[in-house]
């Protein structure tokens, strides 16, 4: 009965509202824990160890809201697993790089620049400051590739096998 109901709302509705709340919390919690635990541990292990927490999470997630939850949750949830291992590994790579880079900072003053050539006038913040302003622009970089990659492969593992084998004919 509420797989019938759900499959009443549009798939790409369900995907946008899974990813839209799966997103927000994955950002609370990893920016939290950032917060938390920046002197203890780089932020890509932070990254790595919140992502491994939400495989559950966002497979849960996902079944209720998308794809109607499974018969054999645990089975269902074992071959979803991969795709989270997967883009815990491309995840915690981009976030040691943009670290590396400095990524944060270069977004932060880039944004002054641009402010600055449409004419508005922008206080420059002290460099302590800009030092310590956490990892919010590479966690939303990173959250949109990681993103995409477990979409493309979410539909792929969850798809029904019928359509795949209509599409292959």
């Amino acid at each position: 009965p509420s797989s019938s109901v759900l499959h009443k709302v549009p798939m790409h509705i369900r995907f946008g509202l899974n990813g839209f709340l799966s997103n927000v919390f994955f950002m609370i919690a990893y920016n939290f824990s950032v917060v938390q635990f920046e002197h203890y541990a780089s932020s890509s292990t932070i990254y790595a160890t919140v992502y491994l927490i939400f495989i559950p999470i966002s497979h849960a997630l996902i079944s209720l809201l998308v794809f109607g939850w499974p018969e054999r949750y645990l089975r269902s949830l074992m071959s979803n697993a991969p795709v989270g291992l997967t883009a815990i590994v491309l995840g915690a790579a981009l976030t040691e790089y943009l670290d590396q880079i400095e990524f944060n900072r270069w977004v932060e003053e880039a944004i002054v620049e641009y402010w600055k050539l449409l004419g508005y006038k922008v206080d420059s913040t002290p460099e302590e400051e800009k030092s310590s302003s956490g990892e919010f622009y590479s966690s939303i970089f990173v959250l949109l590739v990681t993103g995409i990659w477990t979409f493309v492969l979410s539909v792929m593992v969850n798809a029904p096998t019928e359509s795949l084998e209509k599409k292959e004919l």
